[in-house]
């Protein structure tokens, strides 16, 4: 059923202008279009005022009716399995057994080879002549599937207007071949080399939507006549006349079928960054849209200088000029360039006729880039000019070498495309467009360039305004580099993307290996931004979505002072429920210290006692119900761990003594061999230790309840030590010393 999606649109009235300067063309051409069919996401109308069909496709190569189409051993103009095979013969004519393709002979115009087939015949020569068939390298035509012929009321050897929106070059043709039931976009050799796409059968083509196709039923001569080019062209004179010219076409190119932008979405791992990721791309057009035609990605990081940049050598690109001097990547040849204090990359000097400030930039690593700026023209000359040149190999030469180069014409109102080959882009450019500019407005221009197709379009704020397909397309190039003529010419956010596929690897770490080569300052500051644009095959642009890019290689430090106990350090204790510590904190610029982790051993490092535990961010614990071993050690250890999920190196404590003076007492040693001088005494008294070889142990002095209020470890060169506790109050006092696994005790007296 026909869908009215009054695409009768708005019924707007376009003015016609001239293709080719064809004499027929006429004015007022109306747009009122009804959507009848969609292939291939390329969308078909009926011209409701006069009945033609209407559809902008790819145009692929179809050789046939060539008597050089097919040859045995694929020694034709294209491919033999595009015309059949054994058995099943379709594009060629085959013996009465359909086995054998037939053979031209000596008298035919290629001997040897197969004789190609078309739709269209002249019914005059017999099948097994080549001359019945439409042949593909000197006559135009096009092809179509028979859903759009029964659609549109259309009927063998009708006559359309086919229109390369690139190369501005259109071509009158008949429809002489049906083609797949769901292909749409096909034309002939000759077809293809007038409206300036590459004819070559088997690497020609293009599959881009940029062919408008205009086809007037019931136009031709019907089945049995191939018309000559100049009957072609006499009937599509008249036919196009008829809607108003060639104009007709910018019906299409006004986007009605699919005036809806596409979108595209980011997603990376959540959380921190350690290492390389994975980002994912969700891409979409509008429901019953003409379909995603190139994805585009950015990376970006933020660096010492406090500046977003990215990796020119992976291919990226950024400057947002934000510094108060040009970077350093750029070099400046011929005018006068600084960043103003708008923070715009200008050139101030009027008076050159060809500046020139360019970079390094890798170009060869996917199939398409993006190159992104805002661009303002000034000045008050009379020939004010700017632009920008890509994939450019001599930089500092006048023309850059080879490379292309876009100019946006000021007083002559134009955007030029140039290829420059060997430094000389000849005298003329190889596309020149009208449009609108006006002195010291803000423009965003973008630029997009196929490597592989030759395709270069150029958008002036998101709206295709010029395009243009180099049939030997430039493909590498080493630099950019931006340029003007008799004007000022200022610049900022300049950015490069990279086309890619549904996912792409982030690698990260130091050094120019890696696309985001920095980690986050702080917390709140990321490393990295990834960057996503995409384009319909309509030529719609899509707004940039961004994702922000947390990134931390770095462990943290390890804490520092770790001390048994509350404050200072503690070497026993006597509380056999409850182990205590504290320690400095761990240092992470990066992403900051979020837990900390503590384990308790009876050997350094251990985790017998207490396993490895979140202690949140506190720098104190206090493990409690615990059973401790009488004269056992315990031994606290602590790790950090920062926003990523790293965690420090392990630092453990030199220890705390447990005992139980109440189950210990009865293991007291003489008396004799701990001596406490003088006693009573006012706080400071001294130890000595007589009869005793021993080895590394402790001091702990308790009160009369056995509340420790000292402790110290014993060195075992020295057996005489001197004790103060003259702040603690009068009364009785223990000193116990733990030697070598002995327990010995005496008395002293606080009188002061």
């Amino acid at each position: 059923m026909k869908e009215r999606t009054t695409l009768f649109l708005l019924l707007f009235v376009i003015n016609s202008f001239a293709q080719n300067g064809n004499p027929f063309n006429r004015s007022p051409v109306v747009c009122d279009l009804t959507l009848i069919t969609t292939l291939q996401t390329f969308n078909v109308y009926n011209h409701n005022p006069t009945g033609v069909t209407m559809y902008k496709a790819k145009m692929y190569i179809d050789a046939d009716g060539s008597p050089r189409a097919y040859g045995p051993n694929n020694s034709g103009l294209d491919w033999t399995a595009n015309a059949g095979s054994t058995g099943n013969w379709w594009g060629v004519v085959a013996d009465a057994t359909g086995t054998n393709p037939i053979l031209q002979s000596a008298s035919d115009p290629y001997p040897g080879m197969y004789v190609s087939t078309t739709s269209l015949v002249n019914s005059a020569y017999p099948s097994t002549n080549p001359l019945r068939y439409t042949n593909s390298e000197t006559v135009p035509f096009f092809v179509l599937p028979s859903s759009v012929v029964s659609l549109g009321g259309i009927r063998i050897g009708d006559i359309a207007y086919v229109y390369n929106t690139v190369t501005g070059l259109g071509c009158y043709a008949i429809y002489a071949d049906t083609g797949p039931s769901a292909s749409l976009g096909e034309g002939s050799i000759y077809l293809a080399g007038q409206i300036g796409v590459n004819p070559n059968a088997r690497t020609g083509g293009t599959s881009l939507g940029i062919i408008d196709y205009i086809v007037f039923p019931y136009s031709g001569y019907g089945q049995g006549t191939i018309p000559t080019i100049a009957q072609i062209d006499s009937i599509g004179n008249l036919k196009i006349a008829t809607v108003g010219g060639t104009g007709i076409t910018a019906c299409l190119e006004t986007n009605t079928g699919d005036p809806i932008a596409p979108t595209t979405q980011i997603s990376i791992p959540a959380g921190w960054d350690t290492t390389s990721f994975i980002s994912t791309f969700t891409d979409v057009d509008n429901s019953g849209g003409s379909g995603i035609e190139k994805s585009f990605y950015q990376v970006t990081d933020y660096n010492t200088n406090n500046d977003w940049r990215a990796n020119y050598t992976h291919g990226f690109f950024n400057d947002n000029f934000d510094l108060s001097t040009i970077n350093p990547e750029w070099s400046a040849v011929s005018g006068t360039w600084s960043i103003n204090t708008n923070n715009f990359l200008q050139q101030s000097d009027e008076n050159v006729t060809n500046t020139n400030i360019y970079s390094p930039l890798v170009q060869n690593l996917s199939d398409c880039y993006l190159y992104n700026w805002t661009g303002i023209l000034g000045g008050t000359g009379t020939s004010r000019r700017a632009g920008f040149h890509f994939f450019a190999d001599q930089p500092d030469s006048t023309n850059r070498g080879n490379s292309y180069f876009v100019w946006f014409r000021l007083d002559d109102q134009k955007i030029q495309i140039y290829k420059s080959i060997n430094n000389s882009w000849g005298a003329s450019p190889v596309k020149d467009t009208a449009h609108a500019f006006t002195a010291n407005q803000s423009y965003d221009f973008k630029v997009i360039y196929n490597r592989i197709t030759g395709l270069i379009r150029v958008y002036v704020n998101d709206i295709m305004s010029a395009q243009w397909i180099d049939s030997s397309p430039l493909s590498n190039g080493s630099y950019i580099s931006f340029r003007n003529a008799n004007c000022t010419y200022q610049i900022n956010n300049f950015k490069v993307y990279r086309s890619r596929n549904a996912t792409a690897t982030i690698t990260v770490g130091a050094g120019n290996a890696n696309d985001i080569r920095f980690q986050n300052q702080n917390p709140a500051t990321p490393a990295g931004q990834i960057k996503s644009i995409v384009t319909d095959a309509a030529g719609n642009i899509s707004t940039v979505s961004s994702q922000n890019v947390n990134v931390d290689w770095t462990p943290p430090s390890s804490v520092s002072l770790l001390k048994d106990g509350t404050t200072t350090d503690i070497d026993t204790t006597n509380n056999g429920t409850q182990l205590q510590g504290n320690w400095n904190p761990s240092v992470d610029a990066n992403s900051g210290i979020t837990n900390y982790y503590y384990a308790i051993g009876t050997s350094p490092g251990g985790t017998n006692v207490v396993g490895w535990t979140n202690n949140l961010n506190n720098l104190t614990l206090s493990a409690t119900s615990l059973t401790l071993v009488n004269l056992q050690n315990y031994y606290i250890s602590i790790k950090a761990e920062d926003g990523a999920g790293m965690k420090s190196s392990v630092v453990t404590s030199d220890g705390q003594l447990y005992y139980n003076l109440a189950t210990t007492i009865s293991k007291l040693r003489d008396e004799q061999n701990l001596i406490v001088f003088p006693n009573p005494s006012s706080g400071v008294f001294n130890i000595q230790f007589s009869n005793l070889n021993f080895s590394l142990g402790t001091i702990t002095v308790t009160d009369a309840l056995g509340r420790e209020v000292f402790s110290s470890k014993l060195n075992s060169q020295n057996s005489n030590y001197q004790l103060d506790i003259s702040k603690q109050a009068n009364g009785l006092y223990y000193v116990v010393v733990n030697c070598d696994g002995k327990l010995f005790r005496n008395k002293v007296v606080v009188d002061k």
